[in-house]
């Protein structure tokens, strides 16, 4: 039998969760800045070896493929970003969340953000683990991108001798 504190408990639970998701979405802002930082520094290191060292390819592949690998990171610290906003203003419209979760897909429709099959009802938690997905791409993103840069260092320190 349900008591009349479930209905509240229920909104403040969720309210609680999705607050704790956008917590834990912040992360992927400082993951971006550092995939931006290997980004730029893949882009420099690899023009200037290219420049410098004769028979670079090998260096010059390496900080290209870190290059490609930093620009696709970046894409989803965007993606990541603004689900952390939409999932934040979800916070807020937790006690109309089934009526704001239409809304939002309608939106997000109208822009073209998603496609209309897309508009089944997915619920906050198919939501999230979706959002997680591009988290954890991002983070998979950042280390390859990490062991390119260490690839070419060592193929540069290879090249030098």
């Amino acid at each position: 039998m349900l008591n009349h504190d479930e209905p509240k408990k229920f909104t403040t639970d969720c309210q609680t969760s999705l607050v704790t998701f956008c917590s834990l979405l912040t992360i992927s802002l400082s993951i971006g800045l550092l995939l931006l930082f290997f980004t730029i520094t893949a882009l420099c290191f690899g023009l200037i070896s290219n420049w410098m060292i004769n028979n670079a390819l090998p260096l010059t592949l390496f900080c290209f493929a870190a290059f490609i690998m930093g620009l696709i990171g970046i894409y989803y610290t965007l993606r990541i970003q603004f689900d952390k906003q939409l999932f934040k203003y979800l916070s807020t419209r937790n006690k109309q969340l089934a009526n704001t979760l239409i809304e939002l897909d309608n939106a997000l429709l109208t822009l073209h953000l998603i496609k209309s099959n897309q508009l089944t009802k997915r619920t906050i938690i198919e939501r999230q683990q979706g959002a997680l997905r591009l988290f954890r791409k991002q983070i998979t993103l950042l280390i390859i991108q990490i062991i390119l840069l260490i690839g070419a260092w060592f193929s540069g320190i290879i090249q030098s001798w």
